[in-house]
Formats: C-alpha cells, sequence, structure tokens
C-alpha cells in the first residue's frame, strides 16, 4: 500500500475519534441565521471540505504540470529532429574529409613525382650544358 493512503486511514481515524470525543452541540453563525449542530458533525465537514480543497488544489496542479510537460515535449520535438539532421551532417562531412584527404593524399604523390621528374630534367640540362661547356673549350 501506498504510504499516504496509510497515513490518510491514521488521519481519518483520528479525527473521528476527536470529533466523537467532542459530541456535543455549537452554535455556528452564519451570515444570515444561527444553527445549533453536533461539533462532531462541524469537525467532518471541515476535515471533508479541508480534504476536498487539498485535493482540488493538487488536481490543479497536477493538469498545470502536464501542461507544462506537453508544451516542452512540444518543443523537443523540432530539436530531436535537428539534432538528427547535425548528426547526418557531421557523418556526411566525415565521409567528405576522408575523400578529401584521399585527394590530397594523391595530389602530394602526383607533387612528388613532378618534383622528381623536374630535378632530372634539371640534372640531364645541366648535364649537357657541361658538356656543350667542355666541346667549346676544346674547339678553342
Amino acid at each position: 500500500m501506498e504510504k499516504s493512503f496509510i497515513f490518510s486511514l491514521i488521519f481519518a481515524a483520528l479525527v473521528a475519534i476527536f470529533a466523537l470525543s467532542n459530541a456535543d452541540k455549537v452554535s455556528i453563525d452564519l451570515l444570515f441565521t444561527k444553527i445549533q449542530i453536533s461539533q462532531a458533525i462541524v469537525i467532518f465537514i471541515s476535515t471533508i471540505l479541508g480534504a476536498v480543497i487539498v485535493a482540488l488544489l493538487g488536481m490543479f496542479k497536477t493538469f498545470k504540470l502536464k501542461r507544462e510537460i506537453k508544451d516542452l515535449k512540444k518543443e523537443m520535438e523540432p530539436l530531436e529532429e535537428e539534432i538528427n539532421n547535425l548528426k547526418d551532417l557531421v557523418e556526411n562531412r566525415g565521409q567528405e574529409i576522408v575523400s578529401l584527404n584521399e585527394e590530397i593524399a594523391k595530389i602530394q604523390e602526383e607533387n612528388e613525382k613532378l618534383k622528381s621528374i623536374s630535378s632530372d630534367i634539371i640534372n640531364d640540362n645541366m648535364d649537357n650544358t657541361g658538356n656543350v661547356d667542355s666541346t667549346k673549350e676544346k674547339d678553342t
């Protein structure tokens, strides 16, 4: 059983004992009339009205919280969708980065090849230029 239910039963029993021990008639002055009623009935009615008021306030608070939860869930839906879109974007960008890194590696390989070829050409030109100079010297 719930603790609140057990507490409510104990409280109701205490109120009943208190009301029955005070069963004398009392005069209650309402705004336009006076009535004679048992004090036990006044205690029971006061307790019941108090419980009803507390229950109504609790229901109002529960309704307000449920409405707030509903509003927050509505706010969450577009945010969750945006998160999913951003995750997809990051995943796509990651694939794009991988492909760009592969292209960079290929370009660097080609660049190294071109450097090698250009240095070979330069060396060949220098060798040819050196041979031409040596034949000129021989001619003179």
